[in-house]
């Protein structure tokens, strides 16, 4: 117990010192209270690790490493151990899309056809029957999750049987390596008709995925090339990849688990113990985000047919993409101005609210409550009750399966 719940190293980064969390405003006693939480849930079997840290101010106030990254090896969690993004991916295209759209390569209410003729008039699907579509889908709709497209049906493993759903049989084809480069990808995906009219209602979707493509079009590069050049060499993110060679697998890719509940406490009826099974390669030199075996098709949007796709990336790279975001776009890093400040404080607005999205006053995002907006990096919560600022936080259901959560308050914390 002792040995998997201990933590196991200290998070290193240039320029982003440790403090004392007191002294920039967070409980202590809090932060130790969640930390021990961290080593609970360990030790009932609940997850094998975890590697997190918390950013103020350009000041490490806390981090929290312990537990495995692949407990059947034994292999300690550290700082470069990689997890699978998942949606997290979602932010890093969106910030290559206004990387492009700052040197004026594409326009934010460009129609998606312009570059992707085969999403030229789209059909939708409106009450068991086909209607044309209201308006063109632009890359404004893409990025917003508002552009009539949506997600097909997923799973664990590859083993378990599919359900039933949209995309079904562009899901099989996927999973299948029919279906090998974005290219392809978009072209099938608009033969299927949207869900609902472009700016209509916000849904979840391969939106991120087709800006990908777009993205791939406009610099002529594909998306993992662009990714390296423009983002992550330029932000010092050295661990952050579509996939890795056997050998990175074997030093540093997390085991990937689906955790059921073994027991529950005969008092409060809650679970108390946990079992859990690995569901990507029983080695991690046979994960599907191993070179070789990944997808072929590079998600933009964190997942591509059933269970696959995205970036893998450390709490490292992480902790240095938030850290780009909280200071401006700049990476203090390498010390290149990747965004301009400006881009970033727009990247962190509720893009539900504008017009070029949706001619209805306000649209609903994730469905917590009207109040929550969606911006290109997440979430969007007004005058959080804690800060009394604006704030805008990640999708926390990629969080809590990858480990990964961005909160920006009113541009002072991350």
């Amino acid at each position: 117990l002792k040995e998997s719940t201990a933590m196991t190293q200290k998070l290193s980064l240039p320029n982003l010192p440790p403090c004392d969390p007191e002294t920039l405003g967070f409980d202590k006693e809090t932060l130790e209270t969640h930390s021990a939480a961290n080593a609970r849930q360990i030790a009932m079997g609940y997850m094998p690790g975890v590697a997190e840290c918390a950013v103020k101010d350009n000041k490490l106030v806390y981090v929290d490493i312990r537990g495995y990254q692949d407990k059947e090896r034994r292999a300690p969690m550290t700082q470069k151990s990689l997890f699978r993004c998942h949606s997290m991916t979602k932010p890093i295209t969106a910030v290559a899309f206004m990387i492009l759209w700052e040197e004026g390569k594409l326009a934010l209410d460009d129609p998606v056809h312009k570059y992707i003729p085969a999403f030229k008039n789209m059909k939708v699907s409106k009450g068991g029957r086909l209607v044309d579509s209201k308006r063109p889908m632009t890359l404004r709709h893409l990025v917003t999750h508002t552009s009539g497209l949506g997600y097909g049906p997923s799973r664990e493993r590859k083993t378990e049987k599919l359900e039933d759903g949209p995309y079904l049989s562009l899901v099989k084809r996927i999973d299948a390596g029919v279906i090998s480069n974005l290219k392809s990808f978009c072209d099938e995906l608009a033969t299927f008709p949207l869900q609902f009219h472009p700016g209509d209602r916000w849904e979840y979707s391969m939106g991120l995925d087709v800006l990908g493509r777009v993205l791939e079009v406009v610099s002529g590069t594909p998306l993992d090339k662009l990714f390296r050049q423009r983002i992550f060499r330029k932000m010092g993110m050295k661990d952050t990849a579509f996939c890795v060679s056997p050998r990175k697998a074997h030093r540093q890719l997390t085991a990937y688990y689906v955790t059921k509940v073994r027991s529950k406490n005969r008092k409060t009826k809650l679970p108390n113990n946990f079992f859990s099974r690995r569901a990507d390669g029983i080695h991690p030199q046979m994960s599907a985000w191993v070179r070789g075996r990944s997808l072929r098709v590079l998600s933009g949007g964190g997942i591509c047919g059933s269970f696959a796709g995205g970036l893998l990336s450390s709490l490292r790279d992480q902790t240095i993409f938030c850290d780009v975001l909280l200071n401006g776009g700049y990476a203090r890093t390498t010390g290149c101005q990747v965004l301009k400040p400006a881009t970033v404080r727009l990247l962190c607005r509720d893009w539900l609210r504008m017009k070029a999205v949706s001619n209805k006053q306000h649209l609903r995002g994730w469905g917590m409550g009207r109040d929550v907006g969606w911006c290109p990096v997440g979430h969007w919560m007004p005058k959080a009750r804690l800060t009394g600022h604006d704030t805008c936080t990640s999708d926390p259901a990629a969080a809590s399966c990858s480990g990964f959560n961005l909160v920006d308050t009113n541009g002072q914390s991350l």
